[in-house]
């Protein structure tokens, strides 16, 4: 009888084993049964350059890649991948810029590092298909991308074990989800923005191969909301030279002018530049950042912009001293001959993402003639001379048993109060994460130092 408990004892330990590693290791096809999302990136946007490696779930500090990166334009739309709320948009480390989602009828979180600026905040309700973030560079990043994963925890604010391949997880839809309808509403489409119906006639696409975008505004950082074949014939009710406003096959919207051309019946309507006005811009009380700037501070962008001719476009932005765009840099096409930077530049050029560097701003301008100005040129640094030691978390400039009783503090969860800058000082053995083994490294370094 004895022996037939014992057996039994076995079987049912055996049974509760499984039970435990089955619920620690839910299965992808488990957790991923017909989980439709949206494409984080604009759809356009496609190249995954580093994919997901399952070898990151052998344990918290395994080596291996716990997303897959997107390879994307600075400035453009991240998107949420499903419903849910937005539980972290900070810095955070090598992740740079970093928000995360957390799906509560899932049981998991989305997280979008190397944001170059957030649109949600920590508490926002968020739909699939919400525009969450922006692409940029931030962080432990070689350029614009966008570093998406999905993990089922945060350890310390960050994504934790079990991390799920986001390709395998969603099945994802493959249009640009802020286009749920291919026709622009009509209050969308006013004079109000500088076009004429001088402009007004049927066209034809023009050195255009496959097909021309049509867009939801005039510039090409809106969404594609359709397309016109090559070829193809379409009616502009108005224009202004640089963008025109577009119907075709039932889709209202905005396209360049630089790739349509009036039917030859029509050419005679074609508007010409009056040819007596002479092309003259200026900048009037235009900031400029100059010296040393405190990393993470703001600085606001101003600058009013005045010009003889309409201006066509406008590009401004930080680049690296070696020429080389930031992702802190906007561009913006029109028709209007004044321009106030502090209307869409300010909030778009983001200082206090940049990392400690030196850098130039600049504020170009093109003019309906083609003519370029140079309107605004200023070089600076991030942070420079100011760099802090790593493990003064006392901030006293030197390394101490009061900086190891902190760190301890922290790893025993004796204290709440413990920065982000603390957080990235503690990280002396370079991986990413603050654990025991930098304690250790901590206290070799004050020894040292003594």
């Amino acid at each position: 009888m004895n022996k037939i408990f014992r057996k039994a004892a076995a079987i049912f330990t055996s049974i509760a084993v499984i039970f435990t590693i089955s619920s620690y290791f839910p299965s992808v096809e488990d957790v991923n049964a017909a989980v439709y999302g949206v494409w984080p990136a604009e759809s356009k946007y496609k190249t995954i350059t580093t994919y997901f490696d399952p070898a990151r779930n052998s344990s918290e500090y395994a080596s291996g890649h716990n997303a897959i990166d997107i390879a994307a334009a600075g400035g453009s739309n991240i998107y949420a991948a499903y419903n849910g709320e937005v539980v972290l948009a900070d810095w955070m480390g090598d992740y740079g810029n970093l928000i995360i989602v957390y799906h509560a009828d899932l049981g998991v979180y989305t997280f979008y590092a190397h944001a170059s600026q957030f649109v949600a905040k920590v508490g926002d309700i968020v739909k699939q298909g919400d525009i969450i973030a922006k692409v940029g560079n931030t962080g432990n990043s070689q350029g614009n991308h966008i570093h998406f994963g999905v993990c089922d925890s945060l350890l310390g604010g960050y994504p934790s074990r079990i991390y799920y391949d986001p390709l395998s997880y969603f099945v994802y839809s493959d249009n640009d989800p802020d286009n749920s309808s291919t026709e622009l509403p009509v209050e969308n489409v006013t004079p109000s923005c500088g076009c004429s119906e001088q402009y007004a006639g049927v066209y034809t696409t023009k050195g255009v191969v496959t097909y021309l975008n049509v867009r939801a505004d005039h510039n090409t950082s809106s969404a594609v909301v359709g397309s016109i074949p090559a070829n193809a014939e379409f009616k502009v009710t108005m224009g202004n030279g640089v963008w025109a406003h577009v119907e075709y096959n039932g889709v209202k919207g905005y396209a360049s002018m630089s790739y349509m051309q009036l039917k030859q019946s029509q050419q005679t309507q074609q508007p010409q530049q009056p040819q007596d006005t002479k092309s003259a811009m200026k900048i009037e009380g235009a900031t400029a950042p100059n010296g040393n700037l405190d990393a993470g501070k703001p600085f606001n962008v101003r600058g009013v912009i005045t010009s003889a001719l309409p201006i066509k476009k406008i590009t401004a932005g930080v680049y690296f001293r070696n020429g080389e765009e930031t992702s802190q840099c906007v561009e913006v096409c029109m028709s209007t001959q004044e321009y106030d930077l502090s209307e869409y530049f300010d909030a778009n050029i983001v200082f206090g993402v940049l990392k400690e560097g030196e850098y130039t701003y600049k504020v170009t301008a093109e003019d309906s003639s083609g003519k370029v100005y140079y309107l605004v040129t200023s070089e600076f640094t991030i942070g420079i001379g100011k760099k802090p030691v790593n493990g003064d978390l006392s901030g006293d400039g030197s390394l101490n048993v009061g900086d190891a009783v902190i760190l301890q503090n922290y790893l025993l969860k004796r204290t709440d109060d413990f920065s982000k800058e603390q957080y990235m000082l503690s990280d002396l053995n370079g991986d990413g994460k603050v654990d025991v083994f930098d304690l250790v490294e901590l206290k070799r370094a004050i020894i040292d130092a003594e």
